[in-house]
């Protein structure tokens, strides 16, 4: 088991917020609508810093609950568009296994404000979005998993 797969085993057994409150977080505000003590308990955060290298676009990701703990793994194809997509696959996937809401914050060479630039120029389809920051909440259980991109939501710097 890597360090990752332990690690993630371990915040999965730790209680985290039911299904209605997941529920509602769906249907109101995603992240946002969590409280700063909720927040607090809940909210893992994974940070994707993405650079350009001769092969093609990499990232490297951090994953914790109150900062770094561990790194995920994340493949690359090289095409910036298809690893931001793999990020929030595997923001998803660790959100449906830990039940918990989970904040991805984006980052271009270590700066997320050079994201929303890069994501403009290499991945314009992927949609208008005003900033960096992006939530997942866990799919409802007994459906298949939605993709980021259905349920992933724009949340302000808030927390």
């Amino acid at each position: 088991m890597t360090d990752f797969e332990t690690w993630m085993a371990e915040v999965a057994g730790r209680p985290g917020p039911g299904e209605q409150r997941l529920d509602q977080l769906r249907v109101g505000d995603g992240i946002d609508g969590l409280t700063d003590a909720e927040a607090a308990a809940w909210l893992l955060k994974v940070m994707a810093d993405y650079r350009r290298e001769p092969a093609g676009w990499q990232v490297r990701v951090l994953v914790g609950r109150t900062g770094p703990e561990c790194t995920g793994p994340v493949p690359s194809t090289g095409r910036f568009n298809a690893t931001v997509a793999t990020v929030m696959d595997q923001a998803q996937a660790l959100a449906d296994t830990t039940r918990r809401p989970v904040k991805v914050i984006h980052g271009v060479h270590g700066k997320p404000d050079w994201f929303l630039r890069t994501l403009a120029k290499y991945a314009a389809g992927m949609g208008p979005f005003t900033t960096p920051i992006w939530g997942v909440i866990p799919s409802p259980v007994g459906r298949p998993p939605c993709r980021p991109s259905t349920v992933g939501r724009d949340v302000s710097n808030r927390r």
